[in-house]
């Protein structure tokens, strides 16, 4: 009689990571030579390198956005519009920003855009984050983008284009119900 043997998926992951660290050890010739002492700055020097490396990328990418958001001041709102030649509204305007500036998809709706991304604090904001307004008596009933100097760019309203405003006016201060931060990585 065979016995058949199954492994837990604990026991598999241990013997993978097992078999990947011989392998690791004994295709490195030098793997006994290593200084111990000098450990610690081979292992946190790769990663400061693609830390500081991926904050200067996300940098970039934030003047991508600004610099998109600002071209198209002056643009006519339009409820529904999501093209520069018919106008924007609210959500479809920073929608058509993020996928000009990174290429990256994100939610029609300013309440699905209010679930994208990392929740941020009002004193916390950084340019090219989310804000979201209860201007419908409805939370995150509209959405800018915040450009820095506690001030943010959106298309309001029917009768309005798409502007640069002041998140310190009353009316605004009044309304905030929130912010977030969206990653790259987070919409793929």
């Amino acid at each position: 009689m065979v016995k058949s043997h199954k492994f837990t998926h604990f026991q598999t992951m241990n013997f993978k990571a097992l078999f990947i660290f011989l392998i690791l050890v004994f295709s490195s010739p030098s793997w006994a030579e290593v200084d111990s002492s000098n450990l610690s700055a081979l292992d946190t020097a790769p990663s400061a390198e693609v830390t500081q490396a991926a904050d200067q990328q996300w940098k970039s990418d934030i003047a991508l956005i600004i610099d998109k958001a600002y071209e198209l001041t002056g643009i006519k709102y339009k409820l529904g519009g999501s093209k520069p030649e018919t106008g924007f509204d609210c959500s479809q305007f920073v929608k058509y920003v993020f996928e000009q500036a990174l290429n990256l998809s994100l939610p029609p709706s300013a309440r699905s855009l209010s679930k994208v991304g990392e929740s941020i604090k009002f004193e916390d904001l950084q340019p090219g984050d989310l804000v979201f307004f209860n201007t419908r008596k409805s939370k995150f009933s509209h959405v800018g983008i915040y450009v820095g100097n506690n001030e943010f760019i959106h298309a309001p309203r029917t009768g309005k284009t798409i502007r640069v405003e002041s998140l310190t006016k009353n009316y605004w201060l009044k309304r905030f119900n929130g912010a977030t931060r969206v990653e790259p990585e987070e919409t793929l």
